[in-house]
């Protein structure tokens, strides 16, 4: 039973990778339908899929994935074209896939009954390859009877390679019986080809008959080629009827489109339910991440290696014990095996981490979809450009980003994106951009989502954050600030609730989600050019190096990433402007000075700057001066979360254990600039 379990644990993770792969791989063909690697990467991981759910049973899903390899294999074949009819329909079969593999991880049954549509669209496509439809208007050349050529043989010609299902003559144009030449042609027909033969050939059957004659070919799709998503989900709602939506497919546009046209369904509807489907494909993209991490064997074998030191520095160990007996007669040997234990424990400590590390790549990839879904359904055309793919983030900060990513790109596409028709009449190219970069500074990583869309209005923020009793007026305060209102609970400029976005939750949740990595989020945009949001996150959320200091009878933690220097002032240093603020020279350049011990509301062993210490501290290029009783040293902590028991506080990122056993605070420094600043 255990094996088995560990067999089926195993399958889960592969296959979620091949259906990852998968959907990547089709995104990448239809901008690149010649690249013949590319298919057969496809069709690989495809075939593992199936081959390897069928080796532990799971046949439905093996059968299942069975049609979509049959469909690339035509692919490979080149009897089929992945235009975006077929490349839609993969995606929607991977979709269906992901479901079935997320069901067996969670041990819930999958209903299989959803695959009907799409097993039948598959029949279909591989259908398609054997017999496709054509449908021909023939207008021959008045005089073709004078060239010797009879329009029967044409008709014969096209019986030769394949079934003509429907013939028509149209006789609108045959004079009276009086004025009819016998060498004048008069007809014209409409004629339907059931062939397994393509455009071209079809077309030889006219070359004899072109040169004044008018021909049109172009393949009809089939009525019964199974129902989209969108159809599927208003019948089950029981807002249209299914042979509405048959009758529907017959015509060569949206669905949503005719529905509306033809009364059958309104407006409002087709809207709330493209914004339902796009929510169900957002909710299965965040469900996609996995939990398991695939590790390089290179840092597996470099950990190895250093426990396989740690185990020499033991077996040491007990040789001095064992062989003096008295740990006292050998000092130097014991200062030296604590050296290189330091060292051992400090390398195992950051091999650990370093298997944590994952590029950022991995999540950036699955974009490409949502972007292709959402701009879809919102008919805009969008393209996702992706930079620093190859960034290392903690496995855990990984995953909590996947989120507010989702709501800053759909939010981008659904207010900041203007249609093709709008870019074009003010000038931008029909196709709206939106650039996902990461790239690392320091011990922080960087994620920017830019778009060239309309930007933000900034009299509409004002009007709605005065409205909301925010703000009294927009006084004083810079554009960034007054854009940056966006992110305030409940706070939104849309003019329309919808499904997937309006609802003024989505930014909040945004900064609250990133706020909780111990990260920052800025919105910078330009009216008519686009937008920029930057976030920035800890590269890993488990381990700081830090600043002990005191502070009265109170042990805190600043991050080494936010301390320039310590220093004890002069008292000459130490100034005081407008009665209020306090600032401390250093080198010439005058700092606020923050008493600390007032911020965290505790009694200080010291309050004069100048018999204490000062740690300069910085945050977005604005620098303070933190007052602290003392400094213990710097040290390597292990930050951890005060718990959901405890309000948020913003001079406080987290506690810590330090060596001694003591419990200390770790300061957020960030926090604690920004709190002063708006209490100043």
């Amino acid at each position: 039973m255990f094996e088995h379990k560990k067999i089926r644990s195993v399958f889960i993770d592969e296959a979620m990778e091949r259906i990852l792969e998968i959907e990547k791989g089709l995104l990448q063909l239809e901008q690149y339908p010649d690249d013949e690697e590319l298919i057969n990467t496809i069709f690989r991981a495809a075939h593992t899929i199936k081959g390897s759910s069928a080796s532990i049973g799971l046949n439905e899903l093996s059968g299942f994935t069975h049609g979509i390899e049959e469909i690339l294999d035509l692919v490979r074949l080149r009897k089929l074209i992945p235009g975006k009819e077929l490349i839609s329909q993969l995606l929607e079969s991977s979709d269906l896939l992901k479901e079935m593999v997320t069901s067996l991880a969670s041990d819930m049954p999958f209903d299989f009954t959803k695959c009907e549509n799409s097993i039948i669209r598959m029949g279909d496509l591989k259908n398609k390859i054997l017999l496709k439809q054509f449908k021909i208007i023939f207008i021959p050349d008045h005089h073709l009877f004078r060239k010797g050529l009879d329009p029967a043989d044409i008709i014969a010609g096209l019986r030769d390679i394949g079934e003509v299902t429907n013939i028509k003559a149209f006789t609108d144009e045959v004079p009276a019986l009086s004025e009819i030449s016998p060498d004048e042609l008069y007809l014209r027909w409409d004629i339907s080809i059931r062939t397994d033969r393509d455009l071209t050939d079809i077309r030889k059957v006219f070359e004899f008959v072109e040169e004044g004659s008018d021909i049109k070919i172009f393949p009809v799709i089939a009525p019964d080629q199974g129902m989209p998503l969108l159809g599927q989900m208003l019948v089950e709602e029981g807002t249209v009827k299914a042979e509405d939506i048959a009758e529907a497919l017959k015509v060569q546009k949206r669905l949503g489109e005719i529905l509306v046209e033809h009364d059958k369904v309104a407006e409002t509807d087709i809207k709330r339910m493209v914004d339902k489907q796009s929510l169900k494909k957002i909710e299965l993209f965040k469900n996609s991440v996995s939990s398991t991490i695939r590790v390089d064997l290179k840092k597996l074998d470099h950990l190895i290696n250093i426990v396989g030191e740690m185990v020499i520095i033991h077996s040491m160990f007990q040789q001095i014990i064992h062989g003096n007996g008295n740990l006292k007669e050998t000092p130097e040997n014991l200062d030296a095996l604590f050296s290189q234990l330091q060292r051992i424990g400090k390398d195992i400590q950051e091999s650990a981490m370093s298997l944590r590390m994952l590029p950022v790549g991995e999540v950036f990839q699955r974009f490409s979809r949502l972007v292709r879904e959402l701009s879809g359904n919102k008919d805009k055309r969008v393209e996702l450009v992706m930079a620093g793919e190859e960034t290392e983030l903690d496995k855990g900060v990984l995953e909590k980003i996947t989120d507010p990513l989702v709501h800053l790109i759909r939010n981008a596409i659904d207010h900041g994106m203007e249609t093709s028709g709008e870019r074009t009449a003010i000038g931008k190219p029909p196709y709206g951009k939106i650039h996902l970069i990461a790239y690392q500074m320091g011990d922080s990583v960087y994620i920017e989502i830019e778009d060239d869309g309309k930007g933000l209005d900034r009299e509409k923020i004002i009007e709605k954050a005065i409205a909301k009793g925010v703000i009294k007026d927009s006084s004083g305060l810079s554009d960034d600030q007054i854009y940056n209102l966006i992110f305030l609970p409940g706070f939104s400029t849309a003019d329309e609730v919808s499904d997937v976005s309006g609802r003024g939750v989505g930014m909040d949740v945004v900064r609250k989600n990133i706020e909780s990595l111990n990260g920052k989020v800025n919105m910078h945009t330009k009216p008519g050019i686009g937008t920029t949001i930057s976030i920035k996150l800890p590269l890993t959320l488990a381990i700081i190096d830090g600043l002990t200091v005191l502070l009265g009878n109170d042990a805190f933690v600043i991050p080494i990433t936010s301390v320039i220097e310590s220093l004890r002032p002069r008292r000459e240093d130490v100034k005081t402007l407008n009665e209020k603020c306090e600032v401390i020279n250093v080198r010439g350049e005058f700092i606020p000075l923050i008493r600390l011990y007032e911020q965290l509301d505790i009694t200080p062993l010291k309050k004069d700057p100048s018999e204490a210490i000062v740690v300069l501290v910085s945050h977005e290029n604005k620098k303070r001066c933190l007052l602290v009783d003392d400094l213990v040293g710097q040290q390597q902590v292990v930050i951890k979360k005060l718990g959901t028991a405890m309000p948020k506080v913003f001079d406080v990122a987290g506690g810590t254990i330090l060596g001694n056993g003591r419990i200390a605070l770790v300061l957020d420094v960030p926090g604690i600039i920004e709190n002063v600043t708006l209490s100043v």
